[in-house]
């Protein structure tokens, strides 16, 4: 001890120093942990084709077929949703000495079908249950809008984040016009349809229609499981769908007590509808658009 008191009162300086850069090292190995975290690993996500109590989206079209509105709910407990929505439009027509030629919008000239795409992120710092936002099909600048033409099928896909857990939802939709379809209203995968029963002026004023499948439904009613897709047929806010005959197809015949049933966001609960069965395919009258599965009793 006495020997050790010594070599520090001879090496005071030495000490110091040695201590000095001790805690050099010390803080800079704190920095660089600080501002040099280590990267994220990407989390893999996960396909979710159907959850019943999952999230899902509810797709409207706007009144001049040019957007739509994406609806999503059942979302308060996740962290973060971003969205795709991609679809095929047609090239501009236009007329020269009489003859059609087409153009891709920069005076070049095009034929066929154009990829089309949009992508957006929802702000879910409010954690609310339900978000809504307009996606235009087309870009628009300085107030002028430029808008693609001939748009009928499409697909949205969602990510959504939770913890430590990421899923990926895939669902197709069709939006169409139901006069120029003369009323028969169907699904992208043409397993649903709606045959509307209206006279043609009645189907002008809905203006378009969209039908999408969904992810997730509301509540079921109890004792009862989904057998195919659940679709959602919806019109413009404000505007109305008469009536029509509806059909499903699904891929193998279903037991003899399986129904359609209609949900009605307004009521906020699912109508049984009077179904009759042939084979694999449903159908029955519906009283207009809403959310339409073929609903079985579990099996005990």
């Amino acid at each position: 001890m006495e020997k050790l008191t010594v070599w520090l009162s001879t090496h005071k300086i030495t000490a110091l120093l040695i201590i000095a850069f001790l805690l050099i090292l010390a803080g800079g190995s704190f920095a660089l942990a600080k501002f040099n975290p280590k990267p994220q690993v990407a989390l893999e996500e996960v396909d979710l084709p159907f959850e019943a109590e999952g999230p899902y989206a509810l797709t409207f079209p706007r009144r001049d077929g040019n957007a739509l509105v994406l609806n999503l709910k059942r979302t308060g407990s996740y962290d973060a949703i971003s969205f795709e929505l991609a679809y095929t439009s047609k090239s501009d027509e236009t007329t020269v000495a009489g003859n059609k030629i087409s153009s891709d919008g920069e005076g070049n000239s095009a034929t066929g079908a154009i990829d089309r795409g949009v992508v957006g992120n929802i702000d879910t710092k409010e954690k609310k249950g339900e978000y809504e936002q307009e996606i235009l099909f087309g870009t628009c600048s300085k107030n002028v809008c430029k808008y693609d033409k001939g748009v009928e099928n499409g697909t949205l896909t969602l990510h959504i984040k939770k913890g430590d857990k990421a899923y990926k939802m895939s669902t197709q939709w069709h939006i169409q016009k139901p006069d120029v379809s003369l009323g028969v209203l169907a699904s992208g995968d043409g397993h649903f349809t709606y045959k509307v029963n209206a006279e043609r002026e009645s189907l002008t004023n809905v203006g378009f229609s969209i039908v999408n499948d969904l992810t997730g439904a509301p509540k079921l009613p109890d004792g009862n499981s989904v057998l195919g897709k659940v679709y959602a047929l919806n019109v413009p806010v404000a505007k109305s769908l008469s009536p029509g005959d509806l059909s499903f197809e699904l891929a193998d015949k279903p037991a003899s007590e399986a129904k359609i049933f209609r949900y009605s966001d307004s009521e906020n609960k699912w109508q049984e509808l009077d179904t009759k069965i042939n084979g694999s395919k449903l159908t029955a009258k519906a009283p207009g658009a809403g959310i339409f599965a073929v609903l079985a009793a579990n099996k005990k």
